[in-house]
């Protein structure tokens, strides 16, 4: 019978900005390949009897502002869950509800939302809404990658001693003014990037399952899936942005 992988995806009624739901696909569809059955299970506002620790990966797209004091909410009695899940297991969050997981989310009318506080970082809704590609380096599971994306930047996030997940090429990451993109804690990744992510960046997808490997006590698959046509998207996409202007300010000069 075949292993089967749990994958709890956290409030697609609520969060569905920018078809993140691609990740969702892009897991799924590597478990299958490694002869996994995969599970995938929604959570939402209404979902009874959740417990992080059931699931090898949790997935949270992006959401309106707009939506977090109720998610926040339904989210508080499982703190210490998701903080001992972080340690070990993958957990992916994109896009603004990076704000979710942080200390503080700071409006633009002055008011606040007190986040989780799983992540110590803090996020201020910014005043224009800024949207580019991303490109950078980061390093997952012990081995070091390139990250081709996009970015639809409405909020800046300052991260305080979290470590950054990855070290910004191009593109405007955090605050527009490091070389920072997103944070990471334990397995946990916390990133502006839209794309969605794992399809565009299949070598940070096969990391997660191998990492799921891992824990579940199983042996970490070998058969590598052919990434040629995501390589040539890679290396077409730098080409053109490394043509780009920007109005940021260059990396090389910050």
């Amino acid at each position: 019978m075949a292993t089967t992988l749990k994958i709890g995806w956290l409030f697609p009624n609520t969060f569905n900005l920018h078809g993140d739901r691609g990740n969702i696909l892009a897991i799924k569809a590597e478990g299958l390949r490694r002869g996994y059955k995969v599970e995938v299970f929604q959570i939402n506002l209404e979902t009874k009897d959740f417990d992080p620790m059931d699931y090898d990966f949790i997935f949270c797209p992006p959401g309106e502002i707009v939506h977090f004091k109720a998610v926040i909410e339904f989210l508080k009695p499982h703190n210490e869950a998701l903080m001992t899940f972080i340690e070990n297991r993958p957990m992916l969050v994109t896009g603004t509800s990076i704000g979710i997981f942080g200390e503080e989310i700071h409006r633009n009318d002055n008011s606040s939302i007190k986040g989780l506080g799983i992540v110590n970082l803090e996020v201020y809704e910014s005043h224009v809404v800024y949207g580019d590609d991303l490109y950078y380096h980061c390093q997952y599971n012990g081995n070091k990658m390139e990250i081709i994306g996009n970015q639809i930047q409405m909020m800046h996030v300052e991260i305080q001693e979290e470590s950054p997940f990855g070290g910004l090429i191009y593109g405007y990451g955090n605050t527009g003014n490091t070389k920072f993109e997103g944070a990471r804690s334990g397995k946990g990744i916390f990133t502006n990037t839209l794309g969605p992510l794992l399809v565009c960046n299949p070598w940070l997808t096969e990391e997660i399952i191998n990492l799921i490997e891992v824990n579940k006590g199983l042996p970490v698959w070998e058969e590598k899936r052919d990434n040629t046509l995501e390589l040539n998207s890679l290396k077409t996409k730098v080409a053109l942005i490394e043509k780009k202007e920007t109005r940021l300010i260059k990396i090389s000069e910050r």
